[in-house]
């Protein structure tokens, strides 16, 4: 999708979908958060992260990332900032939308005293109001892909980078069980959303909690590792592996599934921060396939000195 595909007033509509949607997931939750709630939902957090394998466990360990300053691009509603924080680093969290800026920094405030100190900005991920070189690592979890101009948004996460410096980024995976059969197929040409849209797949993913929707996702993009590789030139040790495929998202047959998986494997509380709810634990079959069609890039790779 290039930048012309998008509306006139793309980051206006982008702030107006997320903001909706963290009052669809977060708000009930965020609203009974104290210093003790929010500890042990960073322990579950955690855990759920661990099991599945999450860029959040594997390449941001307190270890890793201790001591060290951290920009999260797109902090959301601010769960994985805090678990960093909580694990030492030195956060600076930004988001493009007011209520999960607010949001982050409520978390944030919440760890005053056990973690260092944190800010949170309100900022566009294709304009950031730092310095070439002021971090130790760069971190997004599935924020690029639904910006105005991706490749603007990432130089800009590049550029910020200090020399010998990690980016960890998640962008979604063409290459996927479920761009090609649920999105593609089912919805894009089963049910007709891409005829004459060249924004159907923003508009056909994204949504969930406890409200209607009303409001439509306005950019999603998926990469294939060719289109990664492209995007991250110029970086060293560049690894991509794959991860995230839910039976439950396919169509129809999905909803099915769903109650057969929560019966049998269980809902994980980890998913209180992330998703404003109790996360449907993937079976072992999901977790491997993940690994081969998963709609996840996790993506690492080092600036140059």
């Amino acid at each position: 999708m290039t930048i012309e595909e998008t509306t006139p007033d793309a980051k206006g509509d982008i702030q107006n979908f997320w903001g909706r949607l963290y009052q669809s997931l977060y708000a009930e939750n965020d609203a009974g958060l104290t210093p003790e709630i929010l500890h042990r939902q960073l322990d579950d957090l955690a855990d759920m992260f661990a099991y599945r394998a999450h860029m959040a466990a594997t390449d941001m360990t307190a270890d890793m990332i201790r001591g060290k300053r951290v920009l999260e691009i797109g902090c959301g509603a601010g769960g994985h900032s805090a678990l960093f924080a909580s694990r030492g680093a030195h956060m600076t969290s930004v988001d493009i939308t007011p209520e999960r800026v607010i949001s982050s920094k409520h978390k944030l405030d919440l760890l005053a005293g056990d973690a260092p100190p944190a800010s949170v900005l309100q900022t566009d991920a294709e304009n950031l109001p730092f310095a070439d070189a002021s971090f130790d690592i760069v971190y997004s979890n599935g924020v690029l892909h639904h910006t105005r101009d991706t490749e603007r948004a990432l130089a800009e996460a590049l550029r910020v980078l200090k020399p010998g410096g990690r980016a960890v980024i998640l962008l979604y995976c063409k290459s996927s069980w479920h761009y090609w059969i649920n999105m593609w197929f089912v919805e894009g040409i089963l049910r007709g959303r891409m005829w004459g849209d060249p924004n159907w797949l923003g508009k056909a993913t994204e949504w969930g909690g406890k409200d209607t929707q009303t409001v439509e996702n306005p950019i999603t993009r998926c990469y294939t590792a060719a289109g990664i590789r492209k995007l991250f030139v110029g970086m060293s040790d560049l690894q991509l592996r794959k991860g995230e495929f839910y039976f439950y998202l396919i169509p129809k047959l999905g909803r099915l599934y769903r109650r057969y998986q929560i019966k049998r494997y269980g809902a994980h509380p980890g998913g209180k921060l992330v998703y404003g709810e109790d996360w449907p634990i993937q079976s072992p079959w999901e977790l491997a396939l993940g690994r081969v069609m998963g709609f996840a890039w996790f993506i690492t790779c080092d600036k140059p000195d």
